[in-house]
């Protein structure tokens, strides 16, 4: 069988593609890559198809044994690599012979590195996608984040294109990262004072965070509102549960929920938070929808302009 045999998964690693589109209203969540340019580069580097797989490792510790000489490439954030226990460079489309080891070691920057390799990962589609979703237990290999001693199917390893990486990551370049958000209809309900603090008050990211979503910690937000009925639930939606710690719900999400929300944190500001450590600094801002708007289309822009240049 051609496959990555896993020697070491890691605290969550999964395989991830672009995520699963029109789900949402049979209860699945679109899943797919935490960061999405990363994913992207690695697509690129490899002349992939842009809904090609890969495992997306959080806090990287990953070892694995290739079946077949495969080209390989990590990206997302940095990590440290080496091949047969040799150290070698991060960056840039790696050739691994048949029977040779690969190990992945996150450093302290980001949280999501992605492994790319030539041919492609073979686990069965479910839903249009190879994404992972461990809570409903679909996609990627058996519903669930790899194992130990899992094996991977991978696609027969054609010559990767070896195209020049387009460094899509989007990073945060500042100390308190800024998440704009669009406010949803329930923002005026909210209390004065609990919009007030939402706005002025700095908040941290929390350990816990995952692929659901990310908690902060910082002014307690009381919201005045007594009780919702659940509704649909979106990207970036802000919660509040009673406990008043705030909620930035991300690709795993539920689909349904019935905490307040005083809006929606834009997409591009969403994979930063993604990829931000616990202790991250942040503060909120509201954004109008023409300006998220645009926001989006400059980014989009940006990385379909880097992937045209970096041939």
């Amino acid at each position: 069988m051609n496959g990555l045999q896993i020697h070491k998964a890691g605290i969550a690693s999964s395989v991830q593609d672009s995520g699963r589109v029109g789900t949402l209203s049979i209860g699945i969540p679109p899943s797919g890559a935490m960061d999405r340019p990363a994913l992207m580069s690695g697509q690129h580097q490899l002349g992939h198809q842009h809904d090609e797989a890969a495992i997306e490792m959080a806090y990287a510790d990953f070892a694995a044994t290739l079946t077949e000489a495969h080209d390989v490439v990590v990206t997302g954030a940095p990590v440290q690599l080496r091949i047969n226990q040799q150290a070698c460079r991060s960056e840039g489309v790696h050739h691994i012979e048949a029977g040779q080891t690969l190990e992945v070691k996150a450093t302290r920057e980001g949280i999501y590195s992605y492994l790319h390799l030539s041919g492609g990962i073979m686990t069965t589609p479910q839903l249009d996608s190879r994404s992972t979703s461990p809570r409903e237990g679909i996609g990627g290999l058996d519903g669930g984040f790899l194992k130990d001693g899992d094996i991977v199917p991978l696609g027969a390893p054609d010559k990767a294109v070896g195209a020049a990486d387009p460094q899509l990551t989007i990073k945060n370049s500042t100390t308190v990262l800024k998440l704009r958000f669009v406010a949803g209809f329930q923002f005026d309900d909210f209390a004065d004072e609990a919009i007030r603090s939402l706005l002025a008050e700095e908040f941290t990211v929390t350990a816990k965070a995952n692929r659901m979503g990310v908690m902060l910690n910082g002014e307690r937000l009381h919201s005045g509102i007594a009780a919702l009925y659940s509704e649909a639930t979106c990207y970036g939606a802000i919660q509040v549960p009673p406990d008043g710690k705030p909620i930035i719900l991300l690709n795993d999400r539920q689909t349904v929920g019935g905490y307040p929300k005083p809006g929606a944190v834009i997409s591009s500001d969403c994979l930063r938070l993604a990829q931000s450590r616990p202790g991250q600094r942040v503060r909120f801002a509201v954004c109008s929808p023409e300006e998220a708007d645009r926001i989006g289309w400059l980014e989009q822009h940006y990385l379909e302009t880097r992937l045209r240049d970096r041939h």
